[in-house]
């Protein structure tokens, strides 16, 4: 079945995309600053990224920490329990001025090290929940904007939405897909306000969820509560537009335009 031109960059709006950041994982880096062994020094350490100086960093799983020895003595980054035994989880042995260790941290929870040649030298590496990235879904309804583009709505999440949102206006509401396995406890959404009109219901997996909701110079944001199995997020409000009836009036309309000119060049041939 042939399409007819007129059609064709009515149709080009259809397709969907989005646009997403995704979470990568981090080194951070500890410099052990020269004279850091004497212990009159003001210091024993030095986060790269913001020159902490305790020795104490917060980490997110997958994260790892370089720990430089820029310092003329050898040291070790040695684990301890918190009153200071060592236990055995890692242990850089002696490492030179000039030399790093680096240890990833997959697990959650404090980690506690120190040097075992000074032991006044000792940090935290504290390791959380990562709160996720944020990300977006492009062209949500997009027949229905002016410039057949859709809407963005904005998420945070340590894993990813499907592209796809199913958006009905007769139920009024619009539904997310968790695509990937989260560690996270909540989802937070940005929903511009001409895609969805006071959102005041929320169903995690088909149970209505309490959530949190507060405005934002771009959109309405919705804190809602999820489980580490959870799939299925549905949001209603007052009112929804429906998807693409822009782009059906558009099809509409060019398509009885087309009819009436060719009956209408059909009619005149007949009377010729």
């Amino acid at each position: 079945m042939k399409i007819p031109l007129f059609v064709l960059p009515l149709l080009a709006v259809i397709i969907l995309g989005s646009s997403t950041l995704a979470f990568a994982a981090t080194n951070y880096e500890i410099k052990i600053p020269s004279g850091a062994s004497d212990p009159s020094a003001p210091y024993s350490w030095s986060e790269k990224s913001t020159g902490v100086t305790t020795g104490e960093i917060t980490v997110y799983p997958g994260d790892s920490v370089t720990w430089f020895n820029a310092d003329t003595a050898f040291h070790t980054i040695t684990s301890v329990t918190q009153s200071g035994e060592e236990d055995d989880t890692f242990d850089s042995g002696l490492f030179a001025s000039g030399k790093s260790y680096t240890r990833q941290f997959d697990d959650l929870g404090d980690f506690y090290y120190y040097c075992s040649l000074y032991p006044w030298m000792n940090g935290i590496v504290h390791v959380v929940k990562n709160p996720g990235s944020v990300q977006s879904i492009d062209r949500v309804a997009s027949g229905y904007s002016d410039d057949g583009l859709g809407f963005r709505v904005k998420y945070i999440l340590d894993t990813n939405l499907a592209n796809a949102v199913h958006v009905n206006p007769d139920e009024r509401t619009l539904t997310f897909t968790i695509s990937g396995v989260s560690e996270n406890e909540q989802i937070t959404l940005i929903l511009p306000p001409k895609l969805i009109e006071n959102p005041n219901t929320v169903w995690v997996d088909g149970i209505m969820t309490d959530f949190e909701i507060s405005d934002t110079s771009t959109g309405v944001k919705l804190v809602i509560p999820i489980d580490t199995d959870s799939r299925e997020i549905k949001v209603m409000g007052a009112y929804v537009i429906p998807e693409f009836g822009f782009l059906a009036v558009g099809i509409l309309s060019a398509g009885l335009v087309s009819v009436l000119f060719l009956a209408r060049t059909k009619f005149s041939t007949l009377n010729f």
